[in-house]
């Protein structure tokens, strides 16, 4: 995150993440530590393609590194 995020704002990106994943049928985890967050979107690749594109437009947002995509079976 560019600034560390305040309780209230961590709830609210919870709630949106919560909010669109139901939306869109994504499942996940979402992890913050400080300015840090850990993101993993469990779905259909159309559906997390879009999740992203829409996460990486955030401008609360920067240096953003994709670390993997695999294919699952069940998600977990």
């Amino acid at each position: 995150a560019r600034v560390q995020p305040d309780a209230a704002t961590v709830h609210d990106i919870l709630a949106a993440s919560r909010r669109n994943n139901r939306r869109d049928g994504l499942t996940g985890l979402l992890v913050v530590g400080g300015r840090r967050f850990l993101q993993v979107l469990e779905g259909p690749r159309a559906l997390t393609d879009a999740a992203s594109v829409r996460i990486k437009a955030d401008p609360r947002h920067f240096a953003l590194v994709e670390l993997g995509r695999k294919r699952i079976t069940d998600r977990a």
